[in-house]
């Protein structure tokens, strides 16, 4: 459910002719059980922990309203503003604190925060309200707070700089986050989920800003994701020129929208790094849009460095329209950005520069190894001679390569004997990775091996995917243009002799079956054996110059042993599997 609350000034307390209560101003600190009796008639309680306003609520300059701990819900009635100009806080809480308005009603409630007003909101649930509007308070947080069923953008912004992390915003009629293109905002906006805003389809993204203020904007770490509106952007910037707009936007998944990020305006300076924006593709007419990133720019003081995205399935990769100041990369600092399978009507477009501007964006990955490709992809001045000239060469190129492989403790618990995660070396051969044992091995039966591979680059089977690490597992890695490599993954056991010679021994079935574990010895003398479980017990001991060497396994439990035949400085370990 949702919350509310609402900004005013008043030196009087008073229930006026048009239904409204003020708080003093002298100082007064209030929780909803005292609001209830200072606001009577205004604010009830209905049950235990549960409140509700009636009536039009202002907490003056100095005033202080506390949202304690043991409340559960307030429930606001139709078209009722709760207007902060004080302070508004929550107190620590186990369960979020419920604040919504009348689900039936046709307008809702509004929560204002004015003019040297500060507020936190922490573990709330807001829901069928109207907006939250931010009119320039001193400071405001939203922290771990849901936010549903809002008919105008949730939080609407002007001239202030709240910060909002961990938050979830999802079936709102409008944008989750609005501020206004003529005033100056720098929201901190962390680690939240976007899902399905813009019911009504009005063509805004689900974080829709206007020209930041004196500090920067972060939008770090989102998931911005839409459904179905074919109007419902992820992320736009908007500046007319009302100040200068610095930007960080990094860490973020986009995906699912009309398009990833665009910018439009002067005195923008965006940088743009480390985001996966993939599949924005819900612009049935490619001509409006589709990107995954678009700058566009009144004059060149419009200005991205974009580096290390992960672009694909969008309807167009980036697009530079009018005027703009782009870094793709350079020679000093390659861009490292990833993009492929982006395009429409069967064209694959990766960068599309469609102004007179210069571009460098070299260092990055096309959809292929060959600069050829790339100049397929990107169209820019050998195109058409009024657009300007990209750089792109040399090209990023993606190879199927595991760059690391190893076994984390935290993912693994069932690994109890071992102190340290254990990291796989790269064989000779360059395909091959292993991990050498002693005597004690762990249980490798149902591990979830961490694979570190090129971004972009996927294999089969994927990381954290459990496999059977007792016997060699293949895995198929594949770069986005279908190149691929088949890696082999083993598990060495070593018995802890250094001058290693070949021992001509061998076991005659691996596994075991039929409840016999048989060695054959080709060396014509005596061996020495001993079978070990995977936790370092010895579990049988014996010698002999026998060509066929039989032990019964018809008592062991099922699982891994290691078997290990030594004959003077020669020796050699199996495992084996008995079942």
């Amino acid at each position: 459910m949702k919350r509310i609350i609402c900004l005013l000034v008043a030196t009087i307390v008073s229930i006026t002719a048009s239904g409204q209560w003020v708080s003093p101003g002298n100082g007064t600190n209030y929780n909803l059980s005292s609001l209830c009796v200072a606001a009577y008639g205004a604010v009830s309680i209905s049950q235990n922990g549960y409140y509700q306003i009636h009536q039009d609520i202002t907490i003056s300059a100095n005033d202080i309203l506390f949202l304690e701990g043991n409340a559960t819900g307030i429930q606001i009635d139709d078209g009722i503003t709760i207007t902060i100009n004080g302070a508004i806080m929550t107190e620590p809480r186990v369960n979020p604190l419920s604040i919504t308005g009348d689900s039936t009603g046709t307008s809702f409630f509004t929560l204002c925060l004015g003019n040297a007003a500060s507020g936190y909101f922490s573990n709330v649930d807001f829901q069928y309200g109207q907006h939250i509007q931010l009119l320039n308070p001193v400071q405001v947080e939203f922290d771990n707070c849901e936010f549903t069923h809002f008919s105008d953008a949730v939080i609407n912004i002007m001239n202030c700089n709240p910060t909002i992390q961990n938050c979830y915003f999802h079936d709102n009629q409008k944008a989750a986050i609005a501020s206004a293109v003529n005033t100056t905002s720098s929201p901190k906006i962390l680690n939240n989920i976007f899902y399905n805003n813009d019911l009504s389809n009005a063509n805004v993204p689900q974080i829709n800003l206007g020209a930041g203020g004196a500090d920067t904007i972060y939008i770090v770490g989102n998931h911005i994701e839409g459904v179905a509106q074919t109007m419902s952007g992820g992320i736009g910037i908007m500046n007319m020129g009302a100040s200068n707009t610095l930007l960080l936007v990094s860490n973020n998944v986009i995906e699912h929208n009309r398009y990833g990020y665009t910018q439009n305006g002067t005195n923008i300076h965006a940088i743009i790094q480390d985001n996966i924006i993939r599949n924005n593709n819900l612009e049935t007419n490619p001509n409006n849009g589709g990107s995954a990133i678009s700058i566009y720019g009144s004059t060149t003081s419009c200005g991205a460095k974009i580096r290390r995205n992960l672009i694909h399935g969008n309807l167009w990769g980036i697009t530079a329209i009018y005027n703009h100041n782009i870094d793709m990369g350079t020679v000093e600092d390659p861009g490292g950005n990833i993009l492929y399978d982006n395009g429409n009507n069967n064209v694959e477009y990766e960068l599309y520069n469609n102004s007179s501007c210069n571009m460098s964006a070299i260092g990055n990955y096309w959809g292929g190894n060959d600069a050829s490709h790339a100049e397929d992809v990107i169209y820019h001045q050998p195109d058409n001679n009024s657009y300007g000239l990209v750089t792109f060469e040399p090209i990023m190129e993606l190879n199927p390569d595991i760059l690391d492989y190893r076994i984390l403790l935290s993912l693994n618990p069932q690994i109890t004997n071992f102190d340290e995660d254990f990291v796989f070396s790269f064989s000779e051969y360059g395909d091959t990775l292993y991990y050498e044992f002693g005597c004690v091995v762990p249980d490798l039966s149902h591990i979830q091996p961490t694979i570190t591979l090129p971004v972009g680059v996927s294999c089969t089977p994927n990381s954290e995917e459990v496999v059977n690490l007792w016997f060699p597992v293949t895995y198929t890695v594949t770069t986005p243009d279908g190149t691929t490599k088949d890696w082999v993954v083993e598990v060495r056991i070593y018995g802890g002799v250094e001058d290693y010679e070949y021992l001509p021994v061998t076991l005659s079935q691996n596994p075991v079956t039929n409840g016999i574990l048989s060695i054959r010895n080709e060396t014509g003398k005596n061996v020495q054996v001993e079978v070990y479980s995977v936790a370092g017990q010895m579990l049988y001991q014996t010698q002999s110059a026998e060509e066929t060497l039989d032990i019964p396994t018809d008592r062991w439990n099922d699982g891994i042993y290691l078997v290990k035949v030594r004959q003077e400085k020669k020796e050699r370990v199996f495992k084996t599997l008995v079942f």
